[in-house]
């Protein structure tokens, strides 16, 4: 059985006029909200009565819009692991029950593996997040050095964390490199905790950030895969598409209702 079956807000893009247009849910991930929504988020969760877990920056914001964990700008990189602790502490004083971070920098082509502070500043910015509640790594896209089932077990191993597969990242990093999504996700089940699904493709998230679904055979064969995991593994399924975007919320809805 799955541990549990959630939707992300950021089907609403976190706009906390839209809380209540969300489906009736057991959980929510809460995704980008601003600083002074808190308290509404919070009173809609308590009449949900649901549980949920954090996606930093959550309320607050990298001095760049994206994280950059592995950035040889140290300044970037440390913004990235403070912000983070923040989101911690945080998530942890209103009772989430875990944080999602990503890891490492998305679309970087970089020989960062080789830099050593870089990666003392990843292994201590995660431990020192840890500290306060679970924390969940979640694939990102196009690191040209770091995208294999290995290297994120290595850094889920070295920090002690777990793992969110995103399936979106996932597919676009099988077109670029020539990855099997379902032997990803399958090396990875040790450490797996939770998964992101909705659709992605590099001609479709370029228009769609999002996607809730897709006639890609890879994308059935991973939704069959997960099906099948989920009746054994209590791992965690968060629907996550974007809104901007609506073709095929119905399907995605439907599946995730009754996996």
């Amino acid at each position: 059985m799955t541990r549990k079956k959630g939707i992300s807000t950021s089907l609403i893009r976190a706009n906390v006029e839209e809380l209540n247009t969300l489906p009736i849910s057991e959980h929510y991930e809460l995704t980008f909200f601003n600083h002074d929504d808190l308290g509404r988020v919070m009173d809609f969760l308590e009449q949900r009565k649901a549980t949920f877990g954090v996606h930093a920056p959550f309320i607050y914001r990298y001095i760049s819009k994206h994280p950059y964990p592995t950035s040889d700008d140290m300044l970037l990189r440390r913004d990235t692991y403070q912000i983070n602790l923040q989101c911690a502490v945080l998530a942890h004083g209103i009772n989430a029950e875990y944080m999602v971070i990503h890891f490492p920098n998305a679309v970087q082509k970089d020989r960062w593996l080789n830099n050593r502070k870089i990666l003392e500043d990843a292994i201590n910015g995660i431990s020192m997040a840890l500290q306060h509640i679970p924390v969940r790594i979640e694939n990102v896209y196009m690191n040209d050095v770091f995208h294999t089932a290995e290297d994120y077990l290595w850094i889920l191993k070295e920090s002690g964390t777990h793992m969110c597969i995103d399936i979106g990242h996932l597919l676009i990093d099988s077109e670029i490199y020539n990855l099997d999504p379902i032997e990803f996700i399958s090396k990875c089940l040790p450490r797996l905790a939770e998964i992101h699904i909705y659709y992605a493709d590099l001609e479709t998230y370029s228009k769609c950030h999002h996607a809730p679904w897709g006639d890609s055979r890879e994308f059935r064969k991973i939704l069959d895969f997960i099906h099948e995991i989920s009746k054994t593994l209590p791992l965690d399924l968060i629907i996550e598409p974007s809104d901007d975007c609506s073709a095929g919320l119905e399907e995605l809805i439907d599946y995730w209702e009754g996996v």
